[in-house]
């Protein structure tokens, strides 16, 4: 007999679970009594926040494609933590979302901190469960890592009452079952392909979660063999090397003018891995909807996506991977189309005050991970950055602020040898700035760059271009970002000129740190 909280634990290493990111709440406490017992297998990362621990998961679930676990208590836990939980679901990253509630016998009595779990969360997940019985908890426990990553990945979140957890049981935990990632019908590759290479003005535009190294490198050679123009879709950056000569650029925020032009001009385009949905095509205006005027090629992994908003002359059931993996590899000449292309994105950016500063951190930060929140910053690492490796950026489709600094703790821990740089907004920043305790508790050196423009900097242009001279509700008055650190144990600086950066990362790197980029 033991406690189900417990089984719960031993259900999570069944499936090979290592690391979990918490708040500790009183509604689960069975479950930290398991945690503790296996403590020597699963280590446990607690948050300073339910949004920064929710985060930290579905970051780490983009980086590694498995679930990333996340346990908060009932109430405000659960709501704090909703917005991870929305950021893995726009992005595709498994997740599975541990929820303390009130016992059974409190329910709809409106017991302390109790909320409908189920109703909150039902259009934020792929799928909310709740455990009644405490027999059942390996069952739920172990259909949610499987759905968290099945079909297109995302959270999963399972509710977890506190007398359920407090049950002593003899259930035995389930066989571990493997995701199945379905593969591509030799046909379909070959339509797919033959389509492409028939074309006059391809392009082809990959993103999503659930690639790795192998995938990357298959698709690109396809790409550089055939001479098709090869972009990313906007936060996917880092699967292509934008030294390839293939690579032409990123749709989405910041699409330059001529990537925008070719997609207009393109008779066929081919998307894998991800959708041309509002953020990659600037809110449609570059594929109309739902007919497209060019043939379009879709392929994805899961059915429920394909033909959802536009119309695919061919839509492929294929796991990305898989697909790449089944690609041929026919060589031809490149086509002017994909030099014309080409020389759009090597011509790069208009230099501006990021170009000098990206080129400082590049030259001393050679392979870093770099995530991103939302904010007008967000394009100094996207549009003057160039990625060589994969994985390599962590950023959110759903546009959440915060999502920096908790991205780059989870990227300092499943990859310790490299240099997690987390790009912040003033504004973004302190939306989850509190998680600086949290890599300094753990040992971890993410470098965080605020860039500091004293406002909601994004909205705030929105409102001069909407209602000119009437800017409202959008300037920041900051504290001292540098001593903001120091305060948590980090080192902080404050800068103005790439000079003044260069000499600021020269002291901090290897250290948590915070570098402020005052434009003010």
């Amino acid at each position: 007999m033991r406690l189900a909280g417990h089984v719960l634990v031993e259900q999570l290493l069944a499936y090979g679970v290592d690391l979990a990111f918490c708040v500790p709440g009183e509604s689960y406490l069975p479950v930290l009594d398991g945690l503790y017992a296996h403590r020597d297998r699963v280590r446990l990362v607690t948050a300073r926040q339910e949004t920064g621990a929710a985060m930290m998961a579905a970051a780490y679930g983009k980086l590694t494609g498995r679930p990333g676990i996340c346990l908060v208590t009932r109430g405000p836990g659960a709501t704090n933590a909703s917005g991870g939980v929305h950021v893995a679901r726009q992005d595709a990253c498994p997740m599975v979302l541990l929820v303390g509630q009130v016992p059974t016998t409190n329910r709809d009595r409106v017991a302390f901190q109790e909320v409908d779990i189920r109703a909150m969360f039902a259009p934020l997940a792929k799928a909310v469960y709740r455990v009644d019985v405490a027999n059942r908890m390996p069952e739920f426990v172990a259909r949610a890592m499987v759905t968290a990553v099945s079909g297109q990945p995302g959270p999963v979140v399972v509710e977890l009452p506190e007398d359920v957890l407090s049950t002593s049981t003899t259930a035995p935990v389930v066989a571990p079952v493997p995701a199945v990632v379905p593969g591509p019908a030799p046909e379909d590759v070959d339509a797919f392909a033959r389509t492409l290479l028939a074309a006059d003005r391809p392009l082809l535009v990959v993103g999503g979660t659930g690639w790795h190294v192998d995938a990357t490198l298959a698709v690109r050679r396809f790409a550089e063999a055939a001479g098709i123009p090869l972009a990313t879709a906007v936060r996917h950056q880092d699967l292509v090397d934008h030294r390839s000569p293939a690579f032409v650029g990123t749709l989405g925020l910041n699409t330059t003018a001529g990537l925008a032009d070719a997609v207009a001009r393109a008779d066929v385009l081919a998307f894998v891995g991800t959708r041309p949905d509002a953020l990659t095509v600037d809110d449609f205006e570059l594929l109309d909807v739902p007919a497209p005027t060019q043939k379009l090629l879709h392929v994805h992994p899961d059915p429920g996506v394909l033909q959802q908003v536009h119309r695919a002359d061919l839509a492929i059931v294929a796991g990305q991977a898989r697909f790449a993996a089944a690609l041929p590899v026919e060589s031809r000449e490149p086509s002017a189309w994909l030099g014309e292309l080409r020389e759009n994105y090597l011509r790069g950016p208009a230099p501006s005050v990021a170009t000098e500063f990206m080129r400082v951190l590049d030259e001393r930060v050679p392979d870093p991970i770099i995530s991103t929140g939302a904010g007008a910053y967000t394009a100094w690492p996207q549009k003057h950055h160039r990625f060589t490796t994969f994985p390599a950026h962590l950023g959110t489709q759903s546009g959440s602020m915060g999502f920096g600094l908790p991205a780059a703790v989870a990227a300092q821990l499943v990859h310790p040898e490299r240099q997690a740089i987390a790009f912040a907004g003033d504004g973004c920043f302190l939306m989850t700035g509190q998680e600086l305790a949290t890599a300094v508790r753990y040992g971890l050196a993410p470098l965080v760059v605020v860039v500091n423009n004293g406002s909601y900097g994004t909205i705030r242009d929105h409102q001069a271009r909407r209602f000119p001279g009437r800017e409202y509700g959008t300037d920041l008055v900051n504290p001292d970002f540098a001593a903001y650190a120091h305060a948590f144990g980090a080192r902080g600086e404050r800068v103005r000129t790439p000079d003044e950066f260069a000499d600021a990362l020269d002291r901090v790197l290897g250290h948590p740190a915070v570098i402020e980029i005052d434009l003010s």
